[in-house]
């Protein structure tokens, strides 16, 4: 039963269903043969297998299907098979939306998505590919949190601090660095003459360099946020400079 301390829900999302059928084939593909050998051989042990493979698909699809995702004027509720959870817009702290293409042996699966909330006391909300358009969920998300998270960006970057995107943090000091596990990349805002944002990746271009630095989308909480904050710091600068 839906818990409506939230108050009553605005919009309901529910599964994934391509996530679902891909579970489906993979179950069909697996148990179709281990049937089969089941029935040609009357045998206890093959039926055995037939069986725990069949169970195995099940408990990996029911979860699925049962999943929900409800929106609320408060905050963000869910509903999966053995839990349930909330969050309120006022304690998320954290959105990481990204995308990513699946491809099997070179066939192409579509476009996935990963959503997580994390609130201000560190519980997470870890949506993960179980959610059906996690996109349009990931908006309604922002709709509700992005002025909050923007104010509160605005005055510790105006504090001198150091901002925590992620794999980017941003300084009105030392400017944009992007952080890798091979190398971190640091940026000076003169140095950087534009930015391309997407579901899947941050590209930044800089001044007299050919290849963008960039970083996945996944991996950068609150990228709207640090659009406007970065929009805010640089087209001030790029007018002063195209006088």
């Amino acid at each position: 039963m839906q818990n409506y301390s939230l108050g009553p829900p605005i919009e309901t999302f529910g599964p994934n269903w391509k996530v679902v059928a891909i579970v489906v084939a993979l179950g069909l593909l697996f148990c179709g043969p281990a049937l089969a050998v089941a029935w040609d051989l009357h045998d206890r042990t093959a039926w055995t297998i037939f069986y725990a493979l069949t169970a195995l698909f099940v408990a990996l699809a029911l979860p699925l299907v049962v999943f929900r995702v409800w929106v609320h004027a408060t905050g963000i509720s869910f509903r999966g098979l053995f839990r349930q959870g909330e969050m309120r817009w006022m304690e998320v702290e954290r959105l990481y939306f990204g995308s990513y293409e699946m491809h099997a042996h070179h066939i192409p699966l579509g476009t996935f998505y990963r959503l997580k909330l994390v609130s201000s006391q560190g519980a997470k909300l870890s949506l993960g590919e179980r959610v059906g358009r996690a996109d349009e969920l990931a908006e309604r998300i922002a709709k509700y949190t992005f002025e909050r998270l923007l104010q509160k960006a605005k005055h510790d970057l105006d504090s001198r601090a150091t901002l925590d995107f992620g794999a980017v943090l941003v300084s009105r000091a030392e400017g944009v660095k992007l952080l890798k596990w091979y190398a971190d990349t640091q940026m000076r805002w003169e140095e950087i003459a534009g930015y391309d944002f997407t579901s899947s990746e941050l590209a930044f271009h800089r001044a007299g360099k050919r290849f963008a630095a960039k970083v996945r989308t996944e991996k950068v909480p609150n990228v709207r946020v640090l659009r406007a904050l970065l929009d805010g710091v640089m087209q001030p600068l790029w007018q002063r400079q195209a006088r």
